[in-house]
């Protein structure tokens, strides 16, 4: 099927794309763009990558540009670079039986863009366009597909999951980015064949989470994982959250599971993806920690449990160390601004200096606009939110709060001592008082020490 479309992207990026097509065409080889930007092309979605399809074989690419980069010359695939642009050219191939449930064990290069089409693995991603001739190329019925908005398997469902397990989160994170449907032959067979994901390295599956935990729809993505089996796989912890009940009055929405999408429901643009994740793990902990006694459900210490739960997620799912921190850090601490009001104004400025404290007050109110009361409403407005964004703002206001009062220079050269703890331990009573408005200038933090320097020289 052919279908003329005019691409809506006038960019430098397509206009290169098409210019490395024309060379390509010129000297003999036919030649397409090829998948992901044809399809977002057509939904009309931003163009970022373009990948080039041709029936000339690397060897004959590299003959024709002056700067490639073999990134996958054994299967057909060199990088040409135009300027500070590279564009993926990938030879039309035949591929060998899978050996691994991730890679086939050879590849044949074919002059065919139809077999080519034919062993890709969603029809939305085995669309060409010719720039030439202002038409797209469909040997699969990938349009009626995206007209119909739903994702489907390239030919036999069950048999492209086996080649490659990792499509079985590609489905679940397309349909979820894109907002489509999984066609019911392609989610039988997802859910099916779940347990195949345990083929995939575990750096390859938080690539794909990433991406749904990043979109637009993210609650719907982790639903999705749930309604394909693949969540019990991936995240057993999560699941686990299912029919842990809570206490109505402050948990209409239902059980720790529903709680935890609602709140991932309300991230935004602020959100980061470590500030998600947190937003999604925040009551992990409850799973093990509920308790019932005399009618009461308590989750006494879930947020400590829910931290040392997250560390084993991310060591197991390969996060970096520093992602695990943070994730950790405001699992652990989500419900501090509930006592921020209670908190001496010391605490409360010791709490903002730390860097993760405003992605902190994004987990508090992401957790308290899900927590649906007896009326149905959750708090789009919570109190230690409020509280804490005044503490944002006055140190914004007054840079000084977070810079030492004193160094440890000036410390041992008032008080005429040597380098050691007794430094360290007068710095952090003189941070102590700075922070509650004891202190406000160097001069006067001067003054104190030399007015109490005998009681700070037993300090030890």
């Amino acid at each position: 099927m052919k279908m003329k479309f005019t691409w809506p992207d006038k960019s430098l990026v397509s206009e290169t794309a098409f210019a490395i097509v024309k060379k390509l065409r010129k000297a003999g080889y036919e030649t397409y763009i090829a998948g992901g930007a044809v399809r977002d092309a057509l939904l009309k979605r931003k163009i970022n990558d373009i990948d080039i399809a041709t029936a000339a074989t690397p060897v004959q690419v590299k003959m024709l540009f002056a700067k490639t980069i073999p990134t996958g010359e054994k299967h057909g695939t060199m990088t040409v670079r135009l300027g500070r642009m590279g564009f993926e050219i990938t030879t039309f191939r035949s591929e060998s039986p899978y050996a691994d449930s991730r890679r086939p064990r050879s590849v044949k290069f074919i002059a065919s863009a139809e077999k080519d089409a034919k062993r890709r693995d969603f029809t939305l991603n085995a669309l060409f366009y010719d720039p030439n001739t202002s038409e797209i190329i469909d040997f699969v019925d990938g349009i009626t597909d995206l007209r119909r908005g739903r994702i489907r398997m390239v030919g036999n469902a069950e048999a492209r999951l086996k080649e490659d397990a990792l499509r079985l989160m590609r489905a679940v994170r397309l349909a979820t980015v894109l907002n489509l449907e999984i066609e019911r032959e392609t989610r039988n067979a997802i859910t099916k064949n779940a347990g195949r994901i345990k083929k995939i390295s575990a750096e390859r599956v938080k690539q794909e989470l990433d991406k749904i935990i990043l979109s637009g729809r993210p609650s719907a993505g982790v639903g999705l994982l749930d309604a394909t089996r693949l969540l019990e796989y991936i995240l057993p912890e999560l699941k686990e959250c299912q029919n842990i009940t809570q206490p109505k009055k402050h948990h209409g929405e239902g059980d720790v599971y529903t709680h935890s999408l609602l709140a991932l429901d309300e991230v935004n643009e602020d959100f980061d993806l470590t500030t998600r994740y947190a937003v999604l793990f925040h009551d992990l902990g409850k799973a093990k920690t509920r308790e019932v006694k005399k009618g009461k459900t308590t989750f006494y210490n879930h947020p400590e449990v829910g931290a040392d739960t997250v560390s084993k997620i991310c060591r197991r799912l390969k996060f970096s160390k520093v992602e695990e921190d943070k994730i950790a850090w405001l699992v652990r601490y989500h419900m501090v601004p509930n006592d921020f009001v209670q908190m001496k104004l010391a605490t409360r400025r010791k709490w903002a200096l730390n860097p993760y404290f405003r992605d902190l007050l994004l987990v508090h109110w992401a957790d308290a606009a899900a927590s649906l009361g007896l009326d149905g409403r959750g708090d789009t407005n919570p109190t230690g939110y409020r509280e804490g964004y005044k503490i944002l703002k006055e140190i914004e206001k007054f840079p000084a709060l977070a810079m030492p009062i004193l160094s440890g220079n000036e410390v041992m050269k008032t008080l005429k001592i040597k380098p050691g703890v007794l430094v360290g331990k007068i710095l952090k009573q003189l941070e102590e008082k700075k922070l509650a408005g004891k202190i406000k200038t160097k001069k006067s933090a001067l003054r104190y020490l030399k007015k109490y320097k005998k009681s700070l020289l037993r300090t030890s």
